[in-house]
């Protein structure tokens, strides 16, 4: 696996891999309402791009040019989104997206990262220090699903 910053023409691949891994990783935690739902929103495609343009966005992809992870985090230190691909869990590529977000946060000179992350994502980013500062219910088209918003101080970077 190697980690590269996303381009425009990784979309149709970034947005299969949410996709799916909404539908199949997620659903230990949620509901198959819930997971239909969040894995719905893979089709906003113009958010996605403004994402890649915008936010530091890096994927790991396999020799093969399979993208088996991705991950982004913007100017202020929010780490929008952070997927690893159904097929490549528990593979350390969570943790490598997770150890180069926070590397440009503290290159970017950001004290406090943060975050909102799901029932399933918690215990990773529990790993890297992040704490829960609250539990929250978001609404996807009239669905509600439980997150958290969580944060962790780059002085204590692990």
């Amino acid at each position: 696996m190697f980690l590269r910053r996303a381009t425009l023409a990784d979309m149709p691949q970034l947005k299969e891999l949410y996709r799916q891994t909404i539908l199949q990783v997620n659903a230990q935690h949620y509901s198959p309402e819930q997971v239909t739902v969040w894995a719905s929103t893979a089709d906003r495609t113009e958010g996605l791009a403004r994402r890649i343009n915008e936010q530091h966005f890096y994927v790991t992809e396999t020799n093969e040019g399979i993208i088996t992870g991705f991950g982004s985090i913007d100017d202020s230190g929010y780490l929008d989104m952070l997927y690893v691909h159904k097929d490549y869990q528990r593979q350390g590529i969570g943790s490598q997206l997770i150890k180069q977000l926070l590397a440009k946060a503290v290159e970017l000179g950001i004290s406090i990262v943060e975050s909102e992350v799901s029932i399933t994502a918690r215990p990773l980013f529990e790993h890297f220090g992040f704490v829960v500062v609250e539990q929250q219910e978001i609404d996807i088209n009239g669905v509600l699903l439980i997150n958290y918003k969580m944060q962790k101080n780059t002085n204590l970077f692990v």
